[in-house]
């Protein structure tokens, strides 16, 4: 079976709004106020309060208020800094799993804004401490001229600004296409360095030069040879000196704002914690205020009266999951199924929630963990989870699934491992979509002689080797678009863990990457 239907996947990485926010403070910032009204009228009604706008605005708003504001270059530049200072681009930073430029300049996509969702980034090349970029823009994006070269210095200062998330200096930037210069594309070279050199070139240089001037002095007589030896060596030392305390300083600024931009992400982080512990104690308040309507009853025979009629909840539950499940692949089907509003339509909106509220139902009654596993088509489970998964993959993207036809049900718990098809889906696409406009993966199921192999292979751009061992550490990557803080794969492998099985990540010798999940058939069912 091929899953072909588009998604809403184009609209990968942070919206345009952020551009919006950004210019707006920066224009009130500078005091330019008149300027900043006409470039919020642009936008209308929206721009009246943006942090009620969606996250992409519409095709163009970006560009209009470009030219209702008469942005030039150098602002556009100051904004594009901005927009990837470290406490701005901090949390996207850490939760695509970034660790040093080359890997951010890599998912470049993700993590830049853009002025269009129909935009796209690409990385052509990465060596050393360089990288090739392109960018192309949106049919119709490019407009008049002093917009489309703001728009360049907008992204000439993003690109800049990357080295400054890991404390190091601006990258030097250089176009070799340019839309401002008819081009189809804009083309960047970017290069950047692990230690400033510059100021130690100039002051060597300088000091080079006043030596010189030094030993002419000496020539004609005003300095005897020996006071002009030692005063030419004094002024290039000197001047060497004071090249290196120019780079550090340099470099220590660098460092801190890497550093205040950890410290921001720890206070998003420390305040979202904050909130889920509210959650908590006040739960627990209820918990103690009103005791009885969470103890389960033993006396009389209703404890076992009470489990019998709980294990007939989790079993409803999980046929009107599987029913609902079945309902949304037939509404993947139709014709007009996918609709602007992220591809669910109103109805598949409905059946979602019926699934939801099933899966909350059995975690609630399932106290016996035995009675969690029931007999599943694996088959049928796979194209749940990708029509379960499909209005949030990249545009384009197909999912095959290749099936033995003998394949028999296997126990386990369905909700579950429905949630690691979708999680390792989402990743096999969003690592395919930066190479491929019509990513496909291939979802396979085979018997083997320790029960079932389940495998999602991707053609995309790969795991680092050594970064296998740490793809299940929490916060080592996540989907983005979604606001996950990078437990994906983290939660699969507790899933795949409570089922007895293994879970592996094969990289080597093949483009791509293919992730195994071994479902034994004889689960002790106990877990982690």
């Amino acid at each position: 079976m091929t899953v072909q239907r588009e998604g809403s996947g184009s609209q990968v990485g942070p919206g345009n709004r952020t551009i919006a926010t950004t210019l707006l403070e920066r224009l009130a910032v500078e005091g330019r106020l008149a300027e900043r009204e006409r470039a919020a009228s642009a936008l209308g009604p929206v721009g009246e309060d943006l942090s009620r706008a969606p996250t992409w605005l519409a095709e163009g708003a970006v560009g209009q208020m470009f030219a209702a504001a008469a942005v030039e270059p150098a602002l556009a530049r100051a904004i594009g800094h901005r927009l990837v200072a470290p406490d701005a681009a901090g949390l996207r930073l850490y939760g695509l799993g970034l660790a040093t430029p080359e890997k951010a300049y890599r998912r470049i996509q993700s993590l830049l804004p853009r002025e269009s969702a129909s935009a796209r980034w690409s990385t052509e090349e990465i060596r050393g401490r360089s990288a090739q970029l392109c960018y192309a823009p949106a049919a119709g994006e490019v407009g008049e001229t002093r917009v489309v070269q703001a728009g360049c210095a907008l992204r000439r200062g993003m690109l800049e600004a990357v080295p400054g998330l890991f404390g190091l200096l601006p990258a030097r930037v250089e176009e070799s296409s340019c839309l401002a210069r008819g081009d189809a594309t804009c083309r960047y070279g970017v290069v950047w360095s692990a230690t400033a050199r510059a100021g130690l070139v100039w002051g060597l240089g300088l000091g080079v030069a006043l030596g010189l001037v030094a030993a002419l002095l000496t020539q004609f007589g005003v300095f005897p040879d020996a006071v002009g030896l030692v005063l030419g060596g004094a002024v290039i030392l000197l001047g060497a000196a004071l090249g290196a305390v120019v780079d550090g300083r340099r470099q220590l600024a660098a460092v801190a704002g890497a550093r205040r931009g950890q410290l921001a992400l720890l206070d998003q982080v420390d305040e979202t914690l904050a909130h889920k512990l509210d959650a908590l104690a006040r739960a627990d308040a209820k918990l103690e205020a009103e005791p009885e309507r969470f103890v389960t009853r033993t006396a009389s025979g209703a404890g076992s009266e009470q489990a019998a009629s709980e294990r007939e909840i989790f079993s409803a539950a999980g046929e009107i999951f599987s029913a609902a499940g079945d309902l949304e692949c037939w509404l993947e089907s139709l014709p007009e199924a996918e609709t602007a509003a992220g591809g669910v339509s109103p109805e598949r909106g409905r059946v979602r929630e019926i699934r939801e509220w099933a899966a909350r139902i059995r975690a609630l009654v399932a106290t016996d963990e035995a009675a969690r596993k029931s007999p599943v088509d694996l088959v049928r489970l796979v194209e749940r989870a990708i029509a379960n998964a499909r209005p949030s993959l990249a545009r384009g993207a197909r999912v095959r699934i290749e099936a033995d036809p003998e394949l028999a049900p296997l126990a386990c718990e369905p909700v579950q491992i429905e949630h690691v098809v979708v999680q390792l889906l989402a990743n096999a696409v969003e690592a395919s979509v930066e190479l491929c406009e019509a990513p496909e993966v291939v979802v396979s199921l085979r018997e083997v002689r320790e029960g079932v192999e389940l495998a999602v292979e991707d053609r995309g751009v790969g795991i680092e080797s050594h970064a296998v061992d740490e793809v299940f550490d929490p916060f080592f990557g996540v989907r983005p678009g979604t606001g996950g803080m990078g437990l994906g794969l983290t939660v699969c492998l507790r899933i795949v863990e409570y089922h007895d099985g293994e879970l592996r990540i094969e990289n080597q010798g093949r483009a791509g990457t293919r992730v195994t999940v071994l479902l034994p058939r004889a689960a002790h069912g106990g877990g982690s």
